[in-house]
C-alpha cells in the first residue's frame, strides 16, 4: 500500500512539473514563447474592446475573461521555470512584469464591464495596443 501511495505521489508531482531551462539561451526561448502567447491574448482582447460597441456585453465579458485566465496560466507556467542564472532572473522579472500588467489591464476592464460597460473603449484599446507592442 505504501509503495502504491508513493507511486501515485510521484506521478502527481511529476505531472505538475514544467520543463526546465538548461541554460540562459533555453530560458530566453521560454520567455519569448511566453511573451508571444501573451501578445496574442492581448491583441485578441484589444480587438474585442475596439469593437465593443458591436458586441453583446456577455460575449465581450467572456472574451476578456478567457484572455485574463489564459494570461494567468501563461504567467504561472513560465513562473514555474527556474532561471538558470542571475542574468535569467532579469529576463524572468521583465517577462512576468509585462504579463502582469496585461492581466491587471484586463481585470480593470472586466470590472468596468461588470459595472455597466467599458468607460472609454478607444483609450482602453490604445492601452492594450501599447501593452501588446511591449510584449512583442
Amino acid at each position: 500500500m505504501r509503495v502504491l501511495l508513493a507511486a501515485v505521489a510521484l506521478v502527481v508531482t511529476l505531472g505538475g512539473c514544467v520543463s526546465p531551462a538548461w541554460d540562459d539561451h533555453d530560458y530566453e526561448l521560454k520567455a519569448q514563447e511566453t511573451t508571444k502567447t501573451a501578445h496574442s491574448l492581448v491583441e485578441m482582447a484589444r480587438l474585442a474592446v475596439q469593437h465593443s460597441d458591436d458586441l453583446h456585453k456577455p460575449y465581450l465579458k467572456t472574451v476578456l475573461t478567457d484572455a485574463a485566465v489564459d494570461l494567468g496560466n501563461v504567467a504561472q507556467q513560465f513562473g514555474g521555470v527556474q532561471p538558470p542564472s542571475d542574468a535569467s532572473d532579469q529576463v524572468r522579472d521583465r517577462t512576468l512584469e509585462k504579463v502582469q500588467q496585461a492581466e491587471d489591464e484586463l481585470d480593470s476592464l472586466l470590472i468596468q464591464i461588470r459595472r455597466g460597460g467599458i468607460e472609454q473603449p478607444r483609450q482602453a484599446a490604445a492601452r492594450l495596443e501599447k501593452l501588446a507592442g511591449e510584449l512583442q
